[in-house]
C-alpha cells in the first residue's frame, strides 16, 4: 500500500497505480536488493515484471501499445519512479533511462520509427538508452566530439561514449553525434544530429563497464563506435536537429530524477524511524532526544516539500504547460535535500549507520550519483537563475509603456540623454540604465537612440555595455555627469549630518 501523499489532483487511476507500484517495491525490489548488493548482478526479473505491467509504456501513445488507463503521463511516470526508488534507488536507473531513451521517438519519430520500435518498448521487449556523455565532455553536451558522416544512404559513426546507463543491456541507443564542423552551425546549435543505433550493429561495442560507488546492479558503460554504419532512416528528425531533440526531453529527465529522490528520502526516513524508536541511550530512546527530533523533523520537512514540488510540476506538464524552471528547481532541490537527508539518517544510526547491514549505508552511496547525473547541480543552479531571470525580464519588459516616437535633433537628444542618465545616477550611482528605459523615457526609436549613444560613447560622455554585439546598458561617465549638471545637483546630505563640521 502506498504510504506517501496522494495529492488532491490525482485521479482514481493514479491513486491505484501508486498502490500497485508500492506493492511491487515492497514485495519484489526490497526482497531482491540485498542479493543484488552482494552479487552486483543485473536484475532482469525487475525489467520483465515492469514490462509485463505495462509501466514502460507510460509515455507511449495507446495506438502504439502505451499504458493509457486515464493516467497523466508525467504524473504516472513520477509515481512509478518515486515508489521503485523507495524500494531501491538503483531501480530508477532501469526505468527512467529507458523512458528518457525512447522519448525522442515519441516526440519526433517518423511513423515508421514509431511502429517499428514503440510497441516493443512499451512491453519491455526492447530497452532504450540515451548516449551523450563522452571522454571529452559531460554536462557541456554542445561539445560532443563523436562524428557521423553521410556516405550514400548511410551515416558512419566514430567516437566513444561513457557513463552510459544501461550500456550493454539496452537494445536501442539514441546517440548524439557531430555532423557539422561549420562554425556558423556550431554557433546556432545546428552541428549535432540524433541517431538510433541498434545493439549488434557491426563496429558498435561495449569497451568497458564501470564499477561505481553505489547503485550496484546498474550498468554504466563505455561504448565504442568504429565506422558504425547507420541507415539514414534511423536519424531522428533531420541533420542538425540533434540539439533540439536532446534538450526537449531534459525536463522529463530532471523531474524523473527528483521523483526518485522523493522515494529514496521516504525510505531513509522510515529506516531512521525504525532505528531511533528502538535504540535506547541515556535511559531514553533516541526518538526522545531533542537533537534527534530536530534532525528527523528537518528530514520530513524536506521530503514533503520536494514531493509537492515534483508532483505539482508533473501536473502542470500533464496540463500541457511548459515548466523548465519548475523541473530544474525540482532536480536541484530534491537531490540536495536527499543527500542531506541520507547523511542525517546515517548520523541518527550512529556507528550502525556506517555498517552495510543497515539500509541507510546503501541509500547514502546510491544517492550521491544524482547530484552529478542529469546535469551537475552546479550547472543546474546557474540554469535556474537564467530561466527565472528570463521570465522576470520578459514580464518587466511587458509592463513598460509603448514608445511614441518623436523627432529630436542631435544636440538636444544628447542633452536629454545625459540629463536622464544623470538623474538615474543620483538614484543608482553604481548601475547602468537599460536601453529600453531610455527609449521609454525619451520617446526615441531604437535606431535613433543607438545612433546618439554611439556618438556619445565616442566623445567619452557615456559608457556602453553590449550583449551579443547589441547595446544593452548605458551609464554617464564622470565627464558626462559634469556636462549634464553642476556638482551641486548631485549633492545630498541627510538631516542628521552636521554640514558645518562634516562637509567640506
Amino acid at each position: 500500500m502506498y504510504t506517501g501523499e496522494k495529492y488532491l489532483w490525482w485521479n482514481d487511476a493514479e491513486k491505484k497505480l501508486a498502490d500497485e507500484v508500492a506493492d511491487f517495491a515492497d514485495n519484489v525490489i526490497r526482497r531482491d536488493i540485498d542479493e543484488i548488493e552482494r552479487t552486483k548482478k543485473f536484475p532482469w526479473n525487475w525489467f520483465e515484471a515492469m514490462g509485463a505491467k505495462g509501466w514502460f509504456g507510460v509515455f507511449i501513445p495507446e495506438e502504439y501499445g502505451g499504458m493509457g488507463r486515464g493516467i497523466g503521463k508525467t504524473t504516472g511516470f513520477c509515481i512509478i519512479l518515486e515508489e521503485i526508488a523507495r524500494g531501491a534507488p538503483v531501480a530508477v536507473d532501469f526505468y527512467e533511462t529507458t523512458l528518457y531513451g525512447y522519448s525522442p521517438l515519441v516526440r519526433f519519430g517518423t511513423e515508421q520509427q514509431k511502429r517499428r520500435w514503440l510497441p516493443r518498448l512499451a512491453t519491455g521487449d526492447l530497452f532504450a538508452a540515451i548516449v551523450i556523455t563522452e571522454p571529452f565532455m559531460g554536462s557541456d553536451a554542445a561539445n560532443i566530439q563523436a562524428t557521423a558522416r553521410l556516405q550514400g544512404d548511410e551515416y558512419f559513426i566514430n567516437g566513444k561514449k561513457r557513463f552510459i546507463t544501461l550500456g550493454g543491456i539496452a537494445n536501442l541507443y539514441v546517440t548524439y553525434c557531430r555532423t557539422s564542423d561549420d562554425p556558423e552551425d556550431r554557433k546556432n546549435y545546428r552541428h549535432l544530429s540524433a541517431f538510433v543505433v541498434e545493439k549488434g550493429t557491426p563496429g558498435f561495442s561495449v569497451e568497458a563497464i564501470h564499477d561505481p560507488m553505489g547503485r550496484f546492479g546498474s550498468r554504466h558503460a563505455v561504448l565504442d563506435f568504429d565506422n558504425v554504419r547507420v541507415p539514414r532512416e534511423n536519424m531522428i528528425l533531420n541533420e542538425g536537429d540533434g540539439w533540439k531533440v536532446l534538450t526537449d526531453a531534459l525536463n522529463i529527465e530532471r523531474l524523473g530524477v527528483a521523483a526518485g529522490a522523493v522515494g529514496t528520502s521516504r525510505a531513509a526516513i522510515a529506516a531512521t524511524a525504525d532505528y531511533v524508536t528502538r535504540r535506547v541511550a541515556f535511559n531514553q530512546t533516541l526518538a526522545e532526544i531533542p537533537g534527534v527530533q530536530t534532525m528527523c523533523g528537518d528530514m520530513v520537512t524536506r521530503t514533503e516539500l520536494i514531493g509537492l514540488l515534483v508532483f505539482y510540476s508533473a501536473h502542470k506538464m500533464d496540463l500541457g504547460m511548459d515548466v523548465p524552471l519548475g523541473c530544474t528547481i525540482a532536480k536541484v532541490f530534491a537531490t540536495q535535500s536527499l543527500m542531506q537527508t541520507v547523511l542525517d539518517s546515517v548520523q541518527c544510526h550512529g556507528g550502525d549507520g556506517y555498517m552495510r547491514n543497515y539500509p541507510v549505508e546503501r541509500l547514502m552511496r546510491d544517492s550521491k550519483l544524482i547530484e552529478i547525473g542529469a546535469g551537475a547541480n552546479e550547472l543546474m543552479q546557474h540554469l535556474v537563475w537564467r530561466l527565472w531571470l528570463k521570465d522576470y525580464l520578459t514580464l518587466r519588459s511587458a509592463s513598460r509603456k509603448p514608445v511614441t516616437p518623436r523627432s529630436i535633433a542631435a544636440p538636444e537628444a544628447n542633452r536629454q540623454i545625459l540629463n536622464t542618465l544623470a538623474d538615474f545616477y543620483c538614484l543608482h550611482p553604481a548601475l547602468y540604465m537599460e536601453r529600453e528605459e531610455l527609449m521609454e523615457r525619451l520617446g526615441l526609436t531604437a535606431e535613433d537612440l543607438d545612433r546618439y549613444l554611439l556618438a556619445m560613447e565616442k566623445d567619452r560622455d557615456i559608457a556602453l555595455y553590449r550583449k551579443r554585439g547589441s547595446i544593452a546598458l548605458a551609464k554617464a561617465t564622470y565627464e558626462g555627469l559634469k556636462k549634464a549638471k553642476p556638482l551641486e545637483y548631485y549633492k545630498f546630505f541627510p538631516e542628521f549630518v552636521d554640514k558645518e563640521r562634516e562637509v567640506f
